[in-house]
């Protein structure tokens, strides 16, 4: 077996980049009834061209393969240079021994060049049918952080929005709320009680995690990670809220949005507040074209899943995410 460093400008012009791709039992997982080769041919075409790559090949074959990603906005955020393996792909099937050795051997190849790139931190996400990967990764000393869900809803046949209890509205975010609805993403996001978010549950990103969920929302706020974000208003204040991105490009989703970041604070749970909250938010994605709607949402999160089973949703894609600090894979 040999290990092999490339781009992935220089992988594509390579036949073996489209086999690899379509070889990868769980290429088309993201969407319901892609067509592998699909799925294969988005995944090449979105890969940056300078993008590093390692693989393991085995007579010819490839065997194994990821790219190492530097995540220019985390490592503003967490002041340390941090990066993801993407892809993370294989041809083996389960976690037979002579493939987890292969894929041992791939993987201090692929840490190698992450070091090399100048990272401190990876993280790594895999689909949950992916075992292979997921036992190689923990060999590494990778930790499991994430169980995360997708949920996809029909737009078509929305039941009618109920009636909000009185003194509650539900709105457009308004200029000079920003510190406020940031406040309340820093804050609900982080607890390891109501949310367990991975970046919470990692000792040495605990405290960047409040700086990280505020510029999200900022982001969504100015436009740049959404196209809306509606307000659970009580009291004159928001108490929650929901950030919406409408449907962009082409393939399988092209006409499906996205809920991009939802949250309500502590005093207004439990109260079945969500659901009038998501229902707003999909009408809003239907009343400018969407036909579908999507989110993802810790397995964790009963709520948010019990009001998309509520409104016709389903779950389609299911997925772990693993952490690991490069010093620590030395120990």
């Amino acid at each position: 077996m040999q290990i092999v460093t490339t781009t992935a400008a220089q992988w594509r012009r390579r036949p073996e980049a489209a086999k690899l791709c379509q070889d990868y039992a769980f290429v088309a997982d993201a969407w319901p009834g892609w067509e592998p080769d699909r799925a294969a041919g988005a995944l090449l075409a979105g890969l940056g061209d300078e993008l590093p790559l390692v693989a393991l090949q085995d007579g010819g074959a490839w065997r194994w393969l990821a790219g190492v990603e530097r995540l220019e906005f985390d490592s503003r955020v967490f002041g340390l240079p941090a990066g993801r393996l993407q892809p993370l792909l294989h041809t083996g099937a389960w976690p037979q021994e002579a493939e987890l050795q292969a894929g041992a051997e791939f993987m201090a190849a692929a840490l190698e060049l992450a070091r090399g790139e100048g990272l401190e931190f990876l993280s790594a996400r895999v689909p949950c049918r992916d075992f292979l990967a997921a036992q190689v990764l923990e060999g590494a000393w990778f930790r499991l952080v994430d169980a995360s869900v997708e949920w996809l809803v029909g737009l078509g046949e929305l039941p009618p929005a109920g009636a909000l209890p009185e003194g509650l509205a539900i709105r457009p975010w308004r200029a000079g709320e920003e510190e406020t609805l940031a406040e309340l993403a820093g804050r609900m996001m982080c607890e390891l009680e109501s949310y367990t978010d991975r970046f919470a549950l990692d000792p040495r990103l605990r405290g960047h995690c409040p700086g990280l969920y505020r510029r999200w929302l900022l982001n969504c706020l100015s436009g740049d990670q959404a196209d809306q974000v509606l307000v659970l208003e009580a009291g004159g204040r928001p108490a929650g809220f929901i950030a919406l991105r409408l449907p962009k490009g082409d393939g399988p989703g092209a006409d499906c949005g996205w809920v991009v970041l939802n949250a309500l604070d502590h005093p207004w749970r439990g109260r079945g507040l969500y659901h009038h909250l998501l229902r707003a938010g999909l009408g809003w994605l239907a009343a400018r074209g969407a036909g579908r709607a999507r989110v993802r949402t810790k397995l964790s999160q009963q709520a948010v899943i019990r009001a998309f089973a509520r409104l016709g949703g389903r779950q389609v894609q299911a997925d772990f995410t693993f952490h690991l600090w490069l010093d620590r894979s030395q120990e």
